[in-house]
């Protein structure tokens, strides 16, 4: 039995998201927060009591939300893909934030750094009560679409503004372009940038010269939910750098919202951080992990294989398709780009597209195969691709992968979508360049 396995299946779990994220990463590593928060009246007892049962010193409440219970629906839980975030009433959703209370817990609690997450609220308003404080204010702009004018109210820029490659607002707004998105930001909106990039590690950039940045790897492990992972990457970064250089509070950062995304036990977390937090700023800076620069990974070709024909439900194919997509690596689908080529083909048509398919094959860094049923075509693209040292990924949704050959050629044999992902990462990673 898994120690404490028992007491788990006992526990009921209070799932409190939204800041909870950041204020248990704060918990777990040990530093006095204040947490001022929005939420419907029937939660704040519940609120009250878990904040400060998990460490905190203060807890405020400086607004409503009316017109909607505060139920977030997730449809990827561990983003393998899209997660998907939508409100259970969607747009009833309503914040009315009480600045005077905002206020009185800014000033009362002298806080040394404000980590805000803006979505929903009066961010104008939420940002000309932080104004009056001398703290360093942190903003994670990753499900927001904030006018940039409603920054003005801090009266001084932000000393980082965060965002991730998932955000609709770097895809949106920047294109996805990396050092558009550096200099936009740094020097006129925040004095420095944190970009997250999900599995493939992240950057932080203390000046608009994006050639002066520190990457950072990310620490890849069996993921079990990704909600607030990025929440708490924020509020470690943010506490580390007090004590640590910018590189090694990143470096702790990542070790430990690694940690949060393998567990959802509060307890089981906390320990994990305590063995993150025995490992000197001097040893964690030269941990490896996963780098893969957003803008690079279009160029790693992805030749999938799989029956993809229209007679077949292709759903499971068509869901790691997109998963791809959605980390900006770049699925070849031979089927859908060179045409489905049916029994009455003539020789010259059949011929001109298994050349085509070879010649992709032949130009790819990585086979994926699908397992939607035993396609011949498929196992062998698995076959030439190993005999030609191209690394194989099979994906069997439906449990298909029996023969020995078939299990044991290729790098990884699964039917977790999330494994398959971070498969893919790993070895796009260690490709050569």
């Amino acid at each position: 039995m898994v120690p404490g396995q028992a007491d788990h299946e006992a526990e009921v779990k209070m799932r409190l998201g939204g800041v909870f994220h950041a204020a248990r990463a704060l918990w777990a590593i040990g530093c006095p927060y204040t947490l001022a928060y929005l939420a419907p009246s029937y939660l704040d007892d519940q609120i009250q009591h878990y904040a400060k049962h998990h460490g905190a010193t203060c807890v405020s409440k400086v607004g409503s939300i009316v017109g909607c219970p505060n139920v977030m629906l997730v449809r990827e839980a561990t983003e393998a893909g899209p997660q998907g975030y939508e409100y259970l009433l969607r747009d009833e959703h309503n914040a009315d934030v009480d600045i005077e209370a905002l206020t009185s817990a800014l000033q009362e609690q002298n806080c040394s750094d404000v980590l805000v997450f803006p979505g929903g609220f009066d961010l104008r308003a939420a940002l000309g009560a932080v104004a009056s404080t001398s703290a360093r204010v942190y903003l994670d702009a990753n499900f927001s679409d904030p006018a940039f004018d409603q920054l003005s109210p801090l009266g001084r820029p932000l000393d980082v503004f965060i965002l991730s490659t998932s955000s609709p607002l770097f895809l949106d707004h920047w294109g996805g372009d990396v050092s558009t998105f550096c200099r936009d930001v740094v020097g006129n909106y925040a004095t420095s940038a944190l970009l997250k990039e999900n599995r493939g590690g992240s950057r932080f950039f203390p000046s608009s010269d994006a050639s002066k940045l520190t990457r950072v790897p990310a620490q890849v492990q069996q993921i079990v939910h990704s909600v607030g992972v990025g929440d708490c990457y924020d509020a470690v970064f943010a506490h580390m750098r007090h004590k640590v250089s910018d590189r090694a509070a990143l470096c702790f950062a990542s070790l430990i919202a690694a940690e949060y995304a393998s567990t959802t036990f509060p307890d089981d977390f906390k320990t994990a951080v305590q063995g993150v937090l025995s490992i000197s700023s001097e040893e964690i800076e030269t941990m490896r992990g996963v780098q893969l620069p957003w803008e690079d990974r279009p160029s790693y070709q992805i030749y999938m294989a799989a029956p993809d024909f229209d007679f077949v439900d292709t759903r499971p194919f068509d869901q790691l398709v997109r998963c791809l997509k959605y980390h900006n690596f770049s699925p070849r689908c031979p089927v859908r780009e060179h045409g489905q080529i049916g029994k009455d083909a003539d020789p010259s048509e059949r011929q001109a597209t298994h050349l085509a398919d070879m010649r992709l094959l032949r130009q790819s860094q990585m086979l994926v195969a699908v397992m939607l049923y035993d396609d011949p075509g498929t196992l062998i693209e698995i076959g030439l691709a190993h005999e030609r040292g191209i690394p194989v990924i099979v994906y069997d949704p439906y449990h298909r992968a029996e023969n020995l050959m078939l299990t044991e050629l290729p790098e990884l044999v699964t039917s977790d979508l999330d494994e398959i992902i971070a498969r893919v990462f790993t070895l796009a990673a260690e490709a050569p360049a």
